[in-house]
């Protein structure tokens, strides 16, 4: 009966190893797909980016000509933004995610978020008072060896690295002419203009400052923060190869639709609370009239989630 009992036990332990061997080989080929993934072959590209008026390169200390509706010469005082989600499209369909290189003082990356910032002035001329000398061109990191046709990026912050204290977070998040003054936010894009010497503005400088609005929550007391608009332009560019190409972003089709010497944005309720009651220009603002036209260069509805195509940003070559 003992010697029974046993060969039924040893059955029963069979039948079990049996009944898991599924499962085991499932989870074998998890494992085997993940380390498979961890080591394909990757390749670094850059991402390049370039500040353009029209077709003319702009930089600091250089007149920029024929901006805006009264076709007015201006000097760069600020061009700096945020660049977040950056994928590259596959030929024939697909997409797949670019993984940034190691945190740098122009990006960061933390869990599945990560943001690189794109500075594009000089620290010279009008731009000398937040300037600074150093510049940075471009996202680099790498992706699978494939063929792609196109890319994706979003001008933005990730929400979880957005609203954040500033003085705690490492580079470029710590970047305090990035910051709002309100709820610890960032400026998805900042980009200035300033009078050249001409005939006065009525304003003398005209604001670019892109960043999420309608947002509620301490991040001070270890709140979250909702923000009914998150105003984080999304970009597809169809057509586009980082090896031979580059995104040129033309000021002369952002600032198409305003005039940028000050007379219709002035004195919004977003600029007052800034301290910069009086001054022209769009700070994300439903209620700017210069928000409307630049919302809708960037490929974005004022005031909505929604979506149309956009002029700022285009594919040239290198």
């Amino acid at each position: 009966m003992r010697f029974i009992t046993r060969s039924r036990a040893a059955v029963a332990a069979v039948a079990l190893a049996l009944a898991a061997a599924p499962g085991l080989a499932l989870a074998h080929q998890g494992h085997h797909n993940a380390a498979a993934a961890a080591t394909a072959p990757t390749r670094k590209v850059s991402i390049d980016f370039a500040a353009v008026a029209g077709s003319k390169p702009v930089t600091c200390g250089k007149p920029i000509t024929g901006l805006g509706t009264a076709s007015t010469t201006a000097q760069l005082t600020d061009l700096r933004f945020y660049v977040t989600d950056v994928k590259l499209l596959r030929k024939g369909g697909g997409s797949v995610p670019l993984t940034p290189l190691a945190d740098s003082q122009w990006s960061y990356s933390k869990g599945d978020a990560a943001v690189t910032l794109i500075d594009l002035e000089n620290g010279t001329g009008g731009c000398a008072a937040e300037g600074t000398k150093v510049m940075n061109a471009a996202v680099t990191g790498t992706v699978p060896k494939g063929s792609y046709t196109g890319i994706s990026y979003s001008v933005a912050v990730p929400d979880s690295l957005s609203h954040t204290d500033l003085t705690t977070m490492p580079a470029p998040l710590n970047n305090t002419a990035m910051a709002w003054s309100w709820q610890f936010g960032r400026k998805f894009m900042k980009i200035e203009v300033s009078e050249d010497g001409g005939p006065a503005w009525a304003e003398k400088t005209f604001f670019v400052h892109i960043g999420s609005t309608g947002c509620e929550g301490n991040p001070a007391a270890g709140a979250g923060v909702k923000c009914s608009l998150p105003n984080q332009d999304e970009v597809t560019l169809a057509k586009f190869n980082p090896a031979k190409q580059k995104i040129d972003v033309d000021l002369k089709a952002l600032l198409a639709g305003v005039d940028v010497t000050g007379g219709t944005g002035s004195a919004m309720p977003m600029m007052e609370m800034e301290g910069m009651g009086g001054t022209g220009g769009c700070m994300s603002d439903t209620s700017s009239p210069d928000c409307k036209p630049i919302f809708e260069a960037l490929g974005m509805k004022l005031g909505t989630r929604k979506t149309m195509a956009q002029t700022t940003f285009r594919v040239v070559g290198k």
